[in-house]
């Protein structure tokens, strides 16, 4: 369903965002730090992919973060 290299066009991501699995994710890097996710949007934004990973690397030492993103793997290929 989704790229396995990470060259997302915009409707793969739109596509991707509107998975349950997604959006509780979402929820849940927003409820540990919403500041350190609008940080790494922000960064991603201006294509600085190190910095962004950077500043969600402490959100995705969260178990639950880890299940749901493994889930959206399996179910989606590869995300």
């Amino acid at each position: 369903m989704f790229q396995k290299n990470g060259d997302f066009s915009k409707s793969d991501l739109e596509r991707m965002l509107r998975q349950p699995e997604a959006q509780a994710l979402l929820e849940r890097l927003q409820h540990l730090d919403q500041a350190s996710l609008q940080k790494a949007v922000d960064m991603a934004f201006r294509g600085d992919t190190s910095g962004a990973r950077d500043a969600l690397t402490p959100l995705l030492q969260d178990s639950e973060v880890q299940r749901l993103s493994n889930q959206m793997r399996g179910n989606h290929g590869g995300i």
